[in-house]
C-alpha cells in the first residue's frame, strides 16, 4: 500500500489502529519511506510496543481499552484531516500480506498444507488466495483462540458476526469481529477452521521457546498450538507449515507467561500437604522433593488459622491458596505453620511420578493446579464451518 499510493500517502501521511504488528510494520516502512506515520494503540498495549513506534519516528497516541475503541478514533481522525486510514482488511494491505503464502509455496513447493492464525482475517485471506492460485492442493487453516472464536462464528453465519473479547494469552488476535473484505475472500474457500484451547497456546509458547530459541506471542503461536492439540489428525505425515506472526511480548510479562507455559506443560506443580509441625517436617519434604530430582522453586512459611491438630503443618502452593481460604470460612480456630511453595519437574511424566510419590506418603495431599491430563481435555475437531 505504501507502494502503490505514495504519492497520496505522502501528502495525507497515515494513521494506523492496531494492537501490534500492524503497527509496527507500518511505522518502519513509514520511517524507511519518509512518510509520517500516527499509530493508535489501546490502553492495554505494552509500553515496549508503543516505545518500538516512536523509535521509528511515528507519532503515538493511547486510545481506548480495546482495539475497536482505537479504530473508531482512528476513523474519526481520517475523516477530520484526511490521513490515509490502514486496515488489515484492506485490499491492498491483503495483497502485501499474500506475499507470505508467496514465498511458502515458492520455498517449499511441496507443503501439504499451512495454517494461519487468524485475527482480522486478513493474513488469512491473502495466504489462502496465494497458496490456491500457486498450488491447488495445498490446504489452507485458519486457527484462532477459542474464548475470541469471531471467524468460526462468521463461518457459520455465513457473515461476519461480533463476538465478545475475553482475556486471553493471544492477545493479537484480540478483534470482536473478522473483516469483511477478508471474510467474502475466505468463505467457501477456506479448508477448515480451527479453535485452539488457551492452555495449548501457552505450550506451543514454550515449545517455539526452547526447541527454536524464538520468542514468539500467543498469537503468534495459535497455529502451531493447534497441532500440538491434535486438532488436525488429519495432516500426521504430512508437510505442514505453521506460520508464526509475531513476537510482540512485553519483557515486563515474560516471566509470568514462561511460567503459565511451564504450568501448561505440568512442569510447575503447587500442592498442599499436611505435615508435623517440627524440625523434622520440612525437611523430610525437602528430602523427597531432591529424591524425585523436582527443584524446588519457592518456600515460604506464615501463621495460618486451620482446622487441625496443634501439632501439623500445612505446606502449600501459592495456587492453593483460594482452596484454602475457602475452607477458613468454616474451620476452627487452631494455629498451625502453613508454608507456600512450586516444585518444577522435567516433564509430565516427572510430574505424574512425582505426584503418585506426594500422595502415597501424603494421602491428604491436595494438587492445585490441575493440568492438562487432569482436565481430561482429548483433542476435538472444530464444529464444521458454512
Amino acid at each position: 500500500m505504501f507502494v502503490m499510493r505514495q504519492e497520496d500517502i505522502s501528502t495525507c501521511g497515515v494513521i494506523v489502529p492496531s494492537i501490534g504488528n500492524l503497527a509496527i510494520g507500518a511505522a518502519y516502512h513509514g520511517d524507511c519511506l519518509g512518510i509520517q506515520v500516527t499509530v493508535v494503540l489501546p490502553d492495554r498495549t505494552p509500553p515496549a510496543l508503543a516505545q518500538r513506534c516512536s523509535e521509528l519516528n511515528a507519532d503515538v497516541v493511547i486510545c481506548g481499552e480495546t482495539l475497536e475503541d482505537s479504530t473508531n478514533y482512528a476513523k474519526k481522525v481520517h475523516m477530520e484531516t484526511g490521513q490515509i486510514l490502514l486496515s488489515p482488511d484492506d485490499p491492498l494491505v491483503m495483497a502485501g500480506l499474500g506475499t507470505v503464502g508467496m514465498e511458502i509455496i515458492t520455498q517449499l513447493p511441496e507443503a501439504d498444507a499451512v495454517i494461519v492464525p487468524v485475527g482480522s482475517g486478513g493474513l488469512l485471506a491473502s495466504v489462502l488466495v496465494a497458496c490456491n492460485k500457486l498450488k491447488c492442493s495445498c490446504l489452507v487453516y485458519g486457527a484462532e483462540c477459542s474464548k475470541v472464536p469471531k471467524m468460526m462464528k462468521a463461518c457459520q453465519a455465513g457473515h461476519p458476526i461480533g463476538v465478545p473479547v475475553v482475556a486471553n494469552l493471544a492477545e493479537g488476535l484480540n478483534t470482536c469481529i473478522v473483516g469483511r473484505n477478508a471474510f467474502a475472500t475466505i468463505k467457501g474457500r477456506l479448508d477448515r477452521m480451527l479453535e485452539v484451547d488457551e492452555m495449548y497456546i501457552a505450550r506451543a509458547i514454550i515449545t517455539v521457546l526452547e526447541r527454536e530459541r524464538l520468542v514468539a506471542d500467543g498469537a503468534g503461536v495459535c497455529s502451531l498450538a493447534a497441532v500440538m492439540q491434535g486438532l488436525v489428525p488429519e495432516l500426521r505425515g504430512k508437510r505442514t507449515v505453521c506460520v508464526v506472526t509475531g513476537g510482540n511480548v512485553d519483557s515486563s510479562r515474560l516471566a509470568r507467561i514462561i511460567h503459565r507455559g511451564l504450568s501448561a506443560c505440568s512442569r510447575l506443580l503447587r500442592f498442599a500437604v499436611p505435615m508435623a509441625d517440627n524440625r523434622c517436617g520440612l525437611e523430610n519434604l525437602a528430602k523427597i522433593i531432591a529424591d524425585e530430582h523436582a527443584v524446588l522453586k519457592s518456600l515460604v512459611t506464615e501463621q495460618m488459622w486451620v482446622q487441625s491438630d496443634v501439632g501439623t503443618t500445612w505446606v502449600d502452593t501459592v495456587g492453593a491458596l483460594l482452596d484454602l481460604l475457602f475452607r477458613f470460612a468454616e474451620l476452627k480456630t487452631v494455629a498451625i505453620i502453613k508454608a507456600n511453595a512450586v516444585v518444577e519437574t522435567a516433564n509430565e511424566e516427572h510430574s505424574e511420578n512425582f505426584k503418585d510419590r506426594i500422595r502415597h506418603l501424603y494421602p491428604s495431599a491436595r494438587f492445585a493446579v490441575v493440568d492438562l491430563n487432569d482436565k481430561k481435555c482429548p483433542p476435538r475437531g472444530p464444529p464444521s464451518q458454512s
